[in-house]
């Protein structure tokens, strides 16, 4: 099936997108979210959907089970909408997108899902890998490239390689704590000054 041309300006807009993103501050990436859930991976699927002027995209849904709602309202799950996917033989990639699997555990900053191509604050920004460390048997919080999260003020750092991201990681052993991460994001969620997202 060939692609149609709004098809390629999306991807080709998307892909622009994503290698200008730059990361946020803490304060940013917490203000800047509409929503902020801890919890897991529960599906992923993949399908057409229509489009402005009769056209169609791809679009992969995530279905989120969220065990805690860090910042905005309570509920039990949540399905995150992604521009791009694959649906047959048709595939429709976004550069920089960030990438599931079922079962992951995450801690994500939604940011106007359904109405932006990527539901994530500043797209692999918004996304906070819950890892598990065999040899200490304790989890830590990793960057989507999994380099350990020491610091709040890391998710400032660019997810680029270089040497300083590779020796952090592998070294996990002064990585936040899922529970701190969880509890500073808290904190500065509940500060008087804190700025409210835009709708």
């Amino acid at each position: 099936m060939p692609i149609r041309p709004l098809f390629l300006l999306l991807a080709v807009a998307a892909g622009v997108r994503a290698t200008t993103v730059e990361p946020p501050a803490f304060t940013e990436l917490v203000g800047e979210a509409d929503a902020i859930y801890r919890g897991h991976v529960t599906a992923i699927t993949a399908r057409r959907v229509a489009a402005p002027g009769g056209a169609s995209v791809i679009k992969t849904f995530v279905t989120f089970a969220v065990d805690r709602a860090i910042k905005g309202s309570a509920q039990s799950e949540v399905v995150l909408q992604f521009l791009g996917g694959t649906v047959g033989d048709d595939t429709l990639a976004v550069s920089g997108m960030p990438q599931f699997a079922v079962g992951e555990r995450e801690i994500l900053f939604v940011q106007k899902n359904g109405t932006q191509f990527c539901p994530l604050v500043r797209m692999v920004h918004g996304r906070y890998r819950l890892q598990h460390d065999a040899a200490s048997g304790r989890d830590y919080v990793a960057r989507d490239n999994r380099a350990p999260l020491n610091d709040v003020a890391d998710v400032q750092l660019p997810l680029a390689g270089n040497a300083l991201t590779m020796a952090r990681a592998a070294d996990t052993s002064h990585a936040l704590s899922p529970e701190t991460f969880e509890n500073q994001i808290a904190g500065e969620v509940q500060r008087p000054s804190h700025p409210v997202a835009p709708r």
